[in-house]
């Protein structure tokens, strides 16, 4: 009888243990990821910049430690993408915050990319999350204005608003042949007025003997830390 009672009591200790185990295996989560980049260098605004660091931060949960943390961020119409590991910092603890800042490649274009963040526990288990990613240009022209006809004597106007993640620094309106040879180029100065946004708005004046041609204005604007993107206006 009495060993009977034994082999009961190491059965029921066994079955207990497996359903233990088994609840613990299935627990591995990301809580909560949010990602982006905002005017204070935190945001959840699903936008980063080419060049400049990302905020992204998660809080994971499980019964087990963790054991691997990995992030990518992968271009949605091209090969360009990149891994972070993460590992070294949130392995071996138990349900970490994860907030990093992840420095985006400057040679990654503008467009649509997708960011995934991977955990992996030290039961094996894994859990994958992750969204769409918009890079965009450090300086942007929006609003943009034109009007007038590129003719000689006569005069083109253009309006738009310029912001830039950086402060902005000076801008070039540049008229230009077929060949991409300057014939008239203006310069505006930017720096006294130590901001992101400019509400930009001018009649510039086309030279009376412009030579009869193609020509099509560009737009090239710079910030403070050299960074420069060129708009082409079709007039």
């Amino acid at each position: 009888m009495k060993k009977l009672q034994l082999i009961s009591i190491a059965l029921v200790m066994s079955l207990f243990a497996c359903n233990q185990e088994e609840e613990l295996s299935s627990n591995l989560r990301i809580a909560h990821l949010e990602y982006g980049k905002g005017s204070t260098g935190h945001g959840d605004n699903q936008i980063g910049y080419a060049g400049v660091d990302l905020h992204l931060e998660a809080q994971v949960e499980g019964n087990y430690r963790v054991s691997e943390v990995i992030l990518t961020i992968e271009s949605l119409n091209g090969d360009q993408s990149e891994e972070y590991d993460y590992s070294e910092h949130h392995g071996g603890i138990l349900n970490p915050n994860i907030h990093e800042h992840p420095i985006i490649p400057a040679e990654f274009d503008t467009g649509e990319y997708y960011l995934e963040l991977s955990v992996t526990d030290e039961a094996g288990e894994k859990v994958v999350e992750g969204g769409p990613l918009q890079i965009v240009p450090l300086i942007v022209f929006n609003n943009v204005e034109i009007s007038g006809e590129i003719l000689p004597g006569e005069q083109i106007s253009i309006a738009f608003q310029l912001e830039g993640y950086n402060i902005l620094k000076d801008l070039y309106i540049v008229l230009v042949d077929s060949n991409n040879q300057e014939v008239l180029s203006n310069y505006y100065d930017f720096t006294a007025a130590n901001t992101h946004q400019i509400d930009f708005s001018d009649r510039i004046s086309i030279p009376s003997d412009l030579p009869e041609g193609e020509y099509v204005v560009k737009a090239i604007a710079s910030d403070a830390r050299q960074n420069t993107v060129e708009e082409i206006f079709q007039f």
